[in-house]
């Protein structure tokens, strides 16, 4: 065997395992150029057998020819894979980002990456690496601006270098992860209230007492023509309260007198914190300013619900099979967060004929909102009916809801435990054999976070439109206290019953006690301690959902109820984490018919049985409806 043989040999194996790379690297040049190597290797190789053959007179042995077959056969593959990637070339944007969960990279500049539908962007990678500005791009440009001279990718994944790019990233479709969350920066100046701010686009965090007036009492008309995109804005809540209705006009760049709250449809002034839901010109700019992504469709989807809880309504005005006071709440919650009144077009008749379902039924029963005498159901149909009830005699000031709703609230105040909390329902013995139902008063047992929330909604709702409720501003102090009492400090979360059972995650009631802390001012031990549980409840919140999915196995819809008002009201990095998975996550769930279907861990179903669509249905349009529907 001959010196040409071996190294044609050496050479073809060479060329054949250099193909066989380059079919993973997708590079055409690479390919193009293995082909003009593997021809000389061929030349080679046949010069080789001639002048084996000469030397053997005719009698080639088996090496030459394997080795000329080889080059053959080398040459075949190379030729193949040129016009392989000649024919399907590799998208350029495959080289030029890895994002975190995709193939390991440097930041946001690695090595290819799969494309897909959730991965045509560069994040601005491309024209935002560290230190520069730029804008994502791509359909949903994730990642956003890169204004503060950071990685556009900052917000939730890249903060550590070792999970930027790298697989541990965590999410589904690997957009986001909130794994490091507690890295998140601290809200900025324009996140911050009318009383420490000047850019009021994302005013939320701070002290703003509902209808009581911030800013100069003094300032009766605003001018504020430099921003004409939302009627409404905080900004037209400064000035002198005026008790008569007022007539306002639609255009934030009008001038304002007098201003004390919006009026609806009904010629009611409502709350600042409702105003925003029945500002229906402004709603869209209202939905843009939150960060929605699809401002349109969240309100079709809004619409669609509502359609579909309009026709699965009772002849009797309830809603529901079972729980018919809790879902009859649910569903006059979700009409009202839309602002559709008893003058509705669409839903109106449909709203009047609930409020007097709810109405009658707590005339019936004393105060008492719940059907079935279920311990737990019946504990929380009283606060969810309640709530329901509040906002509706709020919202259209009918007289004849106000003395059952005093009673309904009566019930509540009188059922608080001595810790500022409520438990489950239970009956109690009376005179004469008679047997009445009432919140458990054992004080050996300490209240239910889950169940005071609904509480303690109901009786801020109350509050909020003005009338007299008797014991009502101090159950709401106590209730505040009652919240601080399960805060773990240890791990930023809220417990069921107590503060150690923060870190277990079966129950995730870490947005309940925070939207408790953020929508009263009393019962703090100070304000630098409402600050410091706040900003730790909301880091919980986002490393306990790392990835959510509406089919995944913890879904948990009603947690995410408390979790996504919690964080839109903090503001900030942390609302807009939890936005970019939150909006699609809904829309995309939602059945034609305006439903949301069973989600994968099946919760809803196994809480409320036979009641469970229009329960889940109306958490998920709750949550659609937080962009303008509640501000604490």
């Amino acid at each position: 065997m001959n010196t040409k043989t071996v190294l044609s040999l050496i050479l073809s194996a060479t060329v054949g395992l250099a193909v066989v790379g380059n079919l993973f690297a997708g590079n055409l040049l690479v390919a193009a150029g293995l082909v003009f190597a593997i021809l000389g290797i061929g030349a080679l190789a046949h010069l080789a057998f001639f002048e084996e053959k000469r030397k053997r007179k005719n009698r080639v042995g088996p090496i030459p020819w394997v080795n000329l077959g080889m080059s053959y056969g080398v040459l075949l593959m190379s030729l193949a894979s040129f016009l392989y990637f000649l024919i399907n070339p590799v998208d350029e944007l495959e080289s030029t980002i890895a994002k975190a969960g995709q193939a390991p990279g440097d930041e946001t500049e690695g090595s290819k990456i799969p494309l897909s539908e959730r991965t045509n962007v560069h994040s601005g990678g491309e024209d935002a690496k560290l230190g520069s500005a730029g804008s994502g791009g791509g359909e949903e440009t994730l990642g956003g601006r890169n204004e503060d001279n950071q990685n556009a990718m900052r917000e939730a994944q890249v903060l550590d270098p070792d999970i930027a790019g790298a697989a541990q990233g965590v999410s589904e479709k690997t957009k986001l992860l909130a794994q490091n969350a507690q890295n998140l920066p601290d809200p900025g100046a324009s996140d911050q209230s009318l009383v420490n701010s000047k850019d009021q686009a994302n005013a939320r965090i701070g002290e703003d007492d509902e209808t009581k007036i911030v800013g100069d009492p003094n300032a009766l008309v605003f001018d504020a023509p430099e921003d004409r995109t939302l009627a409404f804005a905080p900004t037209l809540f400064q000035g002198k309260k005026v008790d008569d209705p007022l007539d306002l006009p639609k255009a934030k760049d009008d001038k304002f007198a007098n201003v004390g709250g919006a009026v609806n449809s009904l010629g009611i002034a409502v709350p600042k914190s409702m105003s925003g839901r029945c500002d229906k010109l402004g709603r869209i700019n209202r939905l843009t300013r939150a960060g929605v992504g699809n401002p349109v469709r969240v309100e079709k989807s809004v619409v669609k619900a509502l359609d579909w809880i309009t026709a699965n309504q009772n002849a009797d005005g309830s809603w529901g099979k079972t729980a018919k006071g809790a879902m009859t709440g649910f569903a006059l919650l979700c009409y009202l967060g839309h602002c559709d009144l008893t003058d509705s077009p669409e839903y109106g008749e449909t709203v009047a004929k609930g409020i007097k379902y709810l109405v009658e039924l707590g005339d019936e029963k004393d105060g008492w909102l719940f059907v079935t005498h279920n311990k737990h159901g019946a504990a929380y149909a009283q606060g969810i009916a309640t709530y329901a009830m509040a906002e509706a005699y709020g919202m259209t000031e009918k007289d004849f809801i106000l003395p059952v709703l005093q009673k309904a609230i009566h019930r509540i105040v009188a059922g608080q435990k001595q810790d500022g909390g409520w438990v489950y329902m239970e009956s109690r013995p009376g005179p004469n054999g008679l047997k009445f139902d009432d919140f458990g008063k054992n004080e050996k047992r300490s209240s239910d976070t889950s169940v005071s929330g609904w509480q303690f909604q109901a009786l801020k709702a109350a509050y909020n439109t003005g009338a007299v409720f008797p014991g009502l501003e101090p159950a709401l102090e106590g209730a505040v206290k009652n919240f601080y009492r399960v805060y773990s400090a240890k791990n930023g979360g809220f417990g069921y019953q107590t503060a150690t059972q923060a870190s277990n995650l079966k129950h995730k009631l870490t947005g309940v006690g925070s939207l408790g802390l953020q929508s009263w001012s009393k019962g703090h031990p100070s304000d630098e301690q409402k600050k410091e549980t706040l900003n730790n409840a909301m880091k919980h919140i986002l490393r306990n959902n790392p990835a959510m999915a509406y089919n995944s196995a913890d879904a948990n819809l009603y947690s995410w109820y408390y979790d996504t008002q919690a964080l839109y009201n903090y503001g900030g990095a942390y609302w807009k984490v939890w936005n970019r998975k939150m909006e699609p996550l809904l829309l995309n769930a939602q059945s034609d018919d305006g439903s949301w279907p069973s989600e994968g861990s099946g919760l809803t179903r196994k809480r409320s049985g036979g009641d469970a669509e229009i329960y889940r249905t109306a958490l998920c349009t709750l949550m659609l409806e937080v962009y303008y529907r509640y501000v604490y």
